[in-house]
């Protein structure tokens, strides 16, 4: 039994949640019917390649500034380099040292219904993420929110035209 928080609502999942769980067949058969799993994965630099970067650049100007111009052949250049990366080799072939980390975040959201006003935060956030509320409410609260938004004065309505 997981221990689910509702993102936005702050409610937690009750035992009453979980109830029906043990008959559930398939994937994520932890999560309770009608609750809503997101996770977000985000690929970024890593932190720790760079600096290895850094490492080895450093490492490379101390070590070319040693030898005289006239001896710093392209050559010379290379074996230099060549030995500087056998140095870090290990170290970059390290998993902490990829050159990109993956970040995941999943985050839950409760029933519409278990919270006043919760249906209204799932709409506007689908409507952010051009996701289909029907997905993630009960055909009833799609409903009322589409009669709301219909109802609902349009931001040009509260203008007063200027008198001439």
């Amino acid at each position: 039994m997981l221990d689910l928080t509702c993102a936005l609502s702050g409610v937690t999942a009750t035992e009453d949640d979980y109830a029906d769980t043990d008959d559930y067949v398939g994937d994520h058969t932890d999560l309770p019917e009608g609750w809503t799993k997101i996770t977000v994965t985000m690929r970024r630099g890593n932190p720790a390649w760079e600096a290895v970067q850094e490492v080895k650049e450093l490492t490379a100007m101390q070590l070319l500034s040693q030898i005289p111009d006239e001896s710093r052949t392209p050559d010379v250049t290379g074996a230099v380099m060549l030995q500087i990366e056998a140095q870090f080799a290990a170290l970059e072939a390290r998993r902490e040292y990829e050159r990109t980390i993956v970040d995941t975040q999943t985050l839950y959201v409760a029933p519409a219904e278990r919270v006043e006003g919760l249906g209204a935060e799932i709409t506007s956030l689908c409507e952010t993420l051009g996701i289909d509320a029907a997905m993630l409410l009960p055909e009833e609260e799609v409903e009322e929110e589409a009669e709301k938004a219909e109802d609902a004065p349009s931001e040009d309505a509260g203008e007063v035209p200027e008198a001439g």
